[in-house]
């Protein structure tokens, strides 16, 4: 008898889900961990209220071509740039001026002191790199999360010392379930430092991170992966306001952090289509007069596309360092 594995079986997945106690921390996070964190994830922020279509990021994934990181339908090609990403998180396209947010290697000690919890804390995931979300909620999501005994924090009692971890322990949370998320549903120990710097650099960006995890979740799903390992939501926006063909040029202007929040109205009256075949069947009779080259509200007069020693790019994310060479699609 033959059996077929575990992974043919296996059903596509992307992050569909988000805990509701995710939205409830955001919301009793106090005013001065609101305007951190919002300072720390400008405008993915707006994630929180986007309904992910699985059907479209399937149906996206064999036009995907892993050796040149890049779509390729009908008669062009098209990839997400630096430059839209940056305008959904909120920065205007501006990222000469932004320090790079690289991930660093962060050892359970490392990840427990950040997080002012002690190291008798005994969480054999911690080991392996990751923990659960329940982990961080318990501690720093729930309201009186200072007040709750034998959860380890070296400041248990002290609001005042509970509250400068809890925006931290938001951003990790916020960027393990919906930028960088893995299949389990559990966090990435390694976030907590890239949260930790993106709260402490007025101006870091995180922006080429989340690309680079795009297109290795892209890849990865490309050569069988089940699971889509990137930012699917970001990507879902992205193509569909690529779809949205206009007969003139629309400029929105910037939008400053809202340009996630705004995509509802930005794409209103299309109609997009309703499961998996349907979008493949839509997506292979694209051509290059059907689709909206330049989003309306990417004001930008210069884009970056390739290094002085060579005519790419290479962008860290958190699994994988990722070619970039968004001339092959620029108009």
């Amino acid at each position: 008898m033959c059996r077929m594995s575990t992974i043919q079986n296996e059903p596509f997945s992307v992050r569909e889900e988000i805990p509701l106690e995710l939205h409830i921390w955001w919301h009793d996070l106090g005013e001065d961990n609101i305007k951190a964190v919002t300072k720390a994830l400008g405008g993915l922020i707006g994630l929180l209220k986007v309904k992910p279509k699985k059907d479209m990021i399937k149906a996206l994934i064999p036009f995907w071509d892993p050796a040149h990181n890049v779509f390729h339908f009908a008669d062009f090609e098209l990839t997400p740039t630096l430059e839209e990403i940056a305008g959904y998180v909120g920065f205007e396209g501006n990222l000469r001026s932004q320090y790079l947010v690289a991930p660093i290697t962060v050892t359970p000690h490392k990840f427990l002191y950040l997080l002012s919890i002690s190291r008798d804390i005994r969480d054999g995931n911690l080991a392996k790199g990751f923990c659960t979300f329940y982990f961080l909620y318990r501690r720093y999501g729930n309201p009186r999360g200072f007040e709750t005994p034998d959860i380890g924090l070296t400041h248990a009692g002290n609001q005042n010392k509970w509250e400068t971890r809890r925006g931290l322990a938001f951003i990790e949370a916020f960027l393990g379930i919906l930028v960088c998320p893995r299949k389990d549903g559990n966090i990435e120990v390694g976030l907590v430092g890239i949260a930790d710097f993106m709260m402490k650099k007025a101006n870091g960006t995180i922006v080429p991170l989340i690309l680079a995890e795009i297109y290795r979740a892209l890849t990865h799903c490309r050569k069988g992966g089940k699971f889509f390992q990137g930012c699917n939501m970001l990507l879902q926006l992205w193509m569909e306001e690529h779809l949205c063909h206009r007969s003139g040029y629309l400029n929105c202007g910037m939008t400053d952090l809202e340009c996630i929040e705004k995509h509802e109205k930005w794409v209103e009256g299309y109609e997009f289509p309703d499961g998996t075949e349907a979008w493949h069947v839509h997506l292979r009779s694209l051509t290059a007069n059907k689709i909206e080259w330049s989003i309306g509200w990417l004001s930008i007069s210069e884009v970056i596309y390739m290094s002085a020693e060579a005519c790419f790019l290479l962008l860290m994310g958190l699994r994988s360092i990722q070619p970039y060479a968004p001339h092959r699609v620029l108009r």
